[in-house]
């Protein structure tokens, strides 16, 4: 009897131990299983996809705000007609007009509706919503001021174009250069809480119009020093340097850029 005994105890160590060794494994596999799912999904995310036509336009703004946010994307310029139809023709184009940015699954149209999402996704966009409207205002105002600039590669008298620039950003710049507030370690800004999507769309505008004119800014000490304020930033300064930004389209630079765009919109 003590023999039968023993030999039960025996066996129940071993079952349990069987158990605990299957156990183990089991979830040492969910471990590995999950790991590799983790990896798989980091490998599948979805791209974000910026496209329109080969140059500055209404894209540029948009390629700035995923700079600032730290935002990897893949850049698409259009080369013919039929790809730009397609789009349309796929859904892709609520008003059948460029840009076209995918993220997060969605397809953006409308540039500024752009900016905004990419900004506020990386809280860009102010911390309030007295924050947020300030940040609305100053854009909408940059988006006026910047048309010289989208106008600039198409225009047939280029130098009265940018002779015009002074009376044509005053109205915007003045104010904008009054709003910028200077914080105690001398870094300058719009907002309060920090660095938001209105440096960012300003210094945009600026790096375009001293492209424009090396002498666009006189007069507005703060912007300029904002500027380089925020071109300084290391991931601004990357983007600047990088493959996906196009020349300023000047000279047969921008000859090129508005041939594209004749093309793509089949003129």
């Amino acid at each position: 009897a003590k023999l039968c005994r023993v030999l039960r105890f025996v066996l129940l160590c071993l079952h349990q131990a069987t158990n605990f060794i299957g156990f183990s494994a089991m979830k040492d596999g969910e471990v590995i299983a999950r790991a590799t799912s983790r990896k798989i999904s980091r490998a599948m995310a979805p791209t974000v996809r910026l496209t329109y036509f080969a140059g500055y336009g209404l894209a540029e703004q948009i390629r700035w705000m995923l700079a600032a946010t730290e935002t990897s994307f893949e850049q698409v310029a259009l080369q013919s007609n039929e790809e730009f139809l397609q789009l349309q023709r796929d859904g892709k184009l609520i008003y059948g007009q460029l840009p076209l940015l995918e993220i997060d699954g969605l397809k953006l149209v409308q540039s500024q509706a752009m900016v905004r999402y990419v900004a506020q996704r990386g809280k860009l966009w102010g911390t309030s919503p007295e924050e947020s409207v300030l940040v609305d205002m100053i854009a909408e105002g940059i988006k006026d001021a910047r048309g010289i600039v989208v106008s600039f590669p198409f225009s047939v008298e280029q130098e009265s174009l940018v002779a015009e620039i002074p009376m044509r950003t005053r109205k915007q710049l003045g104010p904008l250069e009054s709003m910028i507030h200077s914080d105690e370690d001398g870094s300058l800004g719009f907002l309060l809480s920090g660095l938001s999507a209105a440096d960012i769309l300003l210094a945009e505008l600026a790096e375009e119009l001293t492209e424009m004119s090396p002498g666009a800014l006189s007069g507005y000490p703060k912007i300029s020093k904002l500027h380089k304020q925020v071109t300084a930033l290391p991931q601004i300064r990357a983007y600047l340097e990088g493959p996906k930004r196009y020349p300023f389209p000047r000279g047969e630079v921008g000859r090129v850029y508005v041939q594209n765009v004749n093309t793509v919109l089949g003129r």
